[in-house]
């Protein structure tokens, strides 16, 4: 069974972030509403 996203395309991977600072902007990591975690809050 093919996962397909609300774009309509195929998910053949998946991707799993440790962080909320992704480099990249998209919608895929970034909602419109986006706020970070403060440093404090992030793993090392």
């Amino acid at each position: 069974m093919d996962m397909i996203d609300p774009f309509g395309r195929t998910i053949s991977y998946l991707r799993v972030s440790v962080t909320d600072r992704c480099d990249f902007r998209c919608t895929y990591c970034m909602a419109e509403d986006m706020t970070f975690l403060p440093k404090k809050d992030l793993l090392s």
